[in-house]
């Protein structure tokens, strides 16, 4: 069954809110600026959560971002928030083409972050599933198979597959930072991604954060 990773940029000033709650889907949430609380629990800056049951979503800064990870059938409208002073912006959507996921299966939905050091160059290496990264800090280059990124910003997103080979550098003179919407067989959970060409013992590796691990099945019917 074909569904999509999407990505989304939601912006909400002091005192605004969701009119609508989000309905249920596979749901991934980093605040990247300000302070909201979400489905009434309060998220600072730097803090995730999953929202795969529903989300509502209200301001607590005078300006918040909140980065938003979903998968959604392709078809599907765009889930944007609805209310006063609340803004939306979809910036990315991907088709999952390297996994099978068949009604009823179970998968994990991962929200992590990667740190490299400046000057980084990392080794040729694979994940057992795809997702949209985003550049925290820094700069950021990737080289893979169908998909290049050139002197990315940070709130930019890019796409890797998985299984195409990747290989990412930052800058020489600041460490480069991002996240990861990915989904991932259950088999992942807690522990990290990546086969590497390499087995060098003495070779440094970038940082490696775990933010959310959420499992969800595969819907049985179409939303």
């Amino acid at each position: 069954m074909p569904f999509n990773i999407n990505f989304y940029q939601d912006q909400i000033l002091t005192g605004g809110a969701t009119s609508t709650p989000l309905g249920p889907l596979p749901r991934l949430l980093y605040v990247r600026d300000g302070e909201v609380a979400l489905n009434g629990r309060d998220l600072r800056a730097g803090e995730s959560a999953a929202a795969s049951d529903g989300c509502e979503v209200a301001g607590r800064a005078e300006w918040s971002q909140v980065w938003r990870w979903e998968v959604d059938l392709p078809n599907s409208p765009h889930t944007l928030l609805a209310g006063d002073d609340v803004l939306t912006i979809h910036r990315m959507s991907r088709l999952i083409t390297t996994l099978d996921l068949v009604r009823g299966s179970e998968w994990l939905f991962r929200l992590d972050q990667i740190t490299s050091r400046a000057g980084h160059i990392s080794d040729p290496h694979t994940h057992p599933g795809p997702g949209i990264r985003c550049l925290l800090r820094g700069t950021f280059n990737i080289e893979q198979h169908g998909e290049r990124y050139r002197g990315g910003v940070p709130g930019e997103p890019w796409w890797e597959s998985g299984d195409d080979e990747v290989v990412f550098w930052g800058s020489q003179t600041m460490e480069a930072s991002f996240l990861r919407g990915m989904v991932l067989p259950t088999s992942h959970a807690g522990s990290a991604t990546g086969t590497r060409r390499t087995d060098d013992p003495n070779r440094r590796r970038a940082n490696w954060t775990l933010h959310t691990d959420e499992l969800f099945t595969v819907p049985s019917e179409d939303r």
